[in-house]
């Protein structure tokens, strides 16, 4: 029988009882690349780590897409989706949207015209409203030379006189004060406004309505223009309210001078 010594000291065993140099420790195997700790870990490190997960699984792609565009703290906007919803919305009531279009385009600028207290009028509805109307009178805003040569619409057959007061757009303040002193109601009062052409009738009928006027009409084609006063008044106005130029004006009264003549 075998001592017990003997078998320690062939056993296996007895190599763990020896101590070991530090040589003979194994060391451990290290990586060509040195990595950094976790706890040195950049933002950009995280956020390319991430962005290669999100591309290389589909799902995730497609949710991170979805929280992007309908995330409202992003503060981004999709706008293709926008244009979507529009032209849907569109094509699902295009009845509706003819009609605000119509509305927008036509209706509201036809309201607003007709509504707005000066407007363009035509020379001889100019005559009418004069005629019919007690509160309107008859501006004539053109300059001294051209009343000279073209005197103003004789109102006398209609119980009124044509007002003249030139306009000049350096003294707005020096017109409007002359205007109110030639028309007593400012407020009950209607005016007319004729000028050579239609010019700055309708600066003046517009100023005249910002100042306390009830209504203002400019006249279209003025005195001189297309169915202008002078033009329509031969054939649709009588005779007591013509406009009459300097050289009518001279020949009638050689007309005159003839005739006492020959009486004489």
């Amino acid at each position: 029988m075998t001592s017990l010594p003997i078998i320690l000291a062939s056993s296996p065993l007895r190599n763990l009882t020896k101590p070991c140099s530090t040589s003979q420790i194994p060391k451990p195997i290290q990586n060509s690349t040195k990595q950094p700790p976790i706890h040195l870990l950049t933002k950009t490190n995280l956020s390319v780590t991430i962005s290669q997960l999100i591309i290389t699984s589909p799902v995730l792609a497609s949710e991170s897409f979805d929280s992007i565009s309908s995330d409202p703290s992003s503060g981004k906007i999709d706008l293709e989706s926008i244009l979507v919803t529009i032209d849907n919305f569109f094509n699902k009531y295009p009845f509706f949207v003819a009609g605000c279009t119509f509305t927008y385009l036509v209706v509201y600028p036809a309201v607003m015209f007709y509504l707005r207290k000066y407007k363009p009028i035509s020379a001889m509805n100019a005559f009418r409203k004069l005629k019919n109307e007690s509160d309107s009178q008859l501006l004539d805003i053109r300059d001294v030379k051209t009343l000279a040569l073209l005197a103003s619409p004789n109102l006398k057959f209609l119980g009124k006189s044509s007002v003249q007061v030139p306009f000049s757009e350096n003294d707005e303040e020096g017109f409007l004060t002359k205007v109110k002193g030639s028309f007593s109601d400012a407020e009950n009062t209607v005016v007319c406004v004729l000028d050579n052409f239609d010019g700055n009738s309708s600066k003046v009928a517009e100023l005249l309505i910002k100042n306390g006027f009830k209504e203002a009409y400019y006249i279209r084609g003025g005195a001189r223009g297309k169915n202008g006063w002078l033009a329509i008044q031969e054939e649709l106005l009588p005779p007591p309210v013509h406009m009459y130029t300097a050289k009518n004006v001279k020949s009638s009264n050689n007309n005159e001078a003839s005739v006492v003549g020959t009486e004489n």
